[in-house]
């Protein structure tokens, strides 16, 4: 009998809109009218379920966990995390990533990246790729679960961001061709058994100039590591060796794709025909019309 009154004196689960309206008033100081919007998006986000789900699902009942979790990533976003850090995944092409202040967030441009990769020659032709600078494993993830290759190599300088990584490798297992072996170090450097071996090199460096940070928006800045987006030499640094070596890496033929920007990319391909031992260099702009890959094959 006690029991029974007890559990009628708990209060109902919270329906979805219920949930959408509590987060709305936690983001509401920070985010004034989008707040609405910025909370239909979390619960979404948090509970795995697409943009529109909050609206046609208004009635559902959420448990406590998952109330629970929403509750926890609106107190986030509203103290300035990233959405994807302050529900910790973030979407990229099929796969659904698990991220943390220890790597980026992946972006839309690097989508396009494994587009423009796997529409070469030795992105249709499989063998070995290496992701040099993998952060959340995005790229080696997604050439493996999409691409032809029977091997993906990825590189990353921080344990922090292999640790992320490898937990996505295993959250995505089911969806991957190929399996990715996680090598720790700078640069190329985790890669010296390879010589002459590789069929592929794909790397989104960092590539942010120090004297350019504070033009950075306050969430990237605040919030993304700086090991993963700031380089010295203007930017350039990382590109460069990556460069200067990984022909030794690549087969004949073989593929060096790089993500960059806009204020970079011409001066990227230049370094790259200057170097000698690639040819076929050619600058591809992103969707928004913006030059932001630099591709080139190892001389045969």
């Amino acid at each position: 009998m006690g029991s029974e009154a007890a559990r009628a004196d708990e209060p109902a689960p919270l329906t979805v809109a219920e949930c959408v309206a509590q987060v709305t008033a936690v983001l509401r100081p920070a985010f004034g009218h989008a707040a609405e919007r910025e909370a239909r998006d979390l619960v979404a986000a948090v509970l795995e379920q697409p943009r529109h789900w909050p609206s046609t699902s208004a009635a559902t009942r959420l448990g406590e966990v998952e109330q629970g979790r929403v509750l926890a990533a609106a107190a986030r976003r509203r103290a300035g995390a990233p959405l994807a850090y302050a529900v910790g995944t973030a979407a990229f092409r099929h796969l659904l990533l698990g991220v943390d202040e220890r790597v980026l967030i992946p972006r839309p441009e690097t989508e396009y990246l494994i587009d423009v990769v796997l529409g070469t020659p030795q992105g249709k032709g499989g063998g070995l790729a290496v992701d040099i600078g993998t952060g959340s494993g995005a790229i080696a993830l997604a050439l493996a679960g999409e691409g032809p290759f029977s091997r993906v190599v990825a590189t990353d300088i921080s344990n922090d961001a292999l640790a992320v990584a490898r937990a996505n490798a295993a959250r995505c297992a089911s969806s991957l061709r190929c399996s990715v072996e996680f090598r720790a170090g700078d640069a190329l450097a985790p890669l010296h058994d390879m010589a002459h071996e590789v069929d592929a090199i794909v790397s989104n460096p960092p590539y942010i100039a120090f004297a350019e940070a504070r033009e950075l928006p306050p969430s990237v800045r605040d919030w993304e590591p700086p090991q993963a987006l700031i380089c010295p030499e203007d930017g350039m640094a990382v590109s460069g060796v990556i460069v200067a070596g990984g022909w030794k890496l690549l087969r004949p033929g073989g593929l060096l794709a790089f993500e960059t920007d806009a204020r970079r990319a011409g001066r990227l391909a230049d370094l790259v025909r200057r170097h000698g031992a690639y040819e076929d260099v050619r600058v591809i702009p992103d969707l928004a019309g913006r030059d932001r890959f630099v591709l080139a094959t190892r001389r045969s």
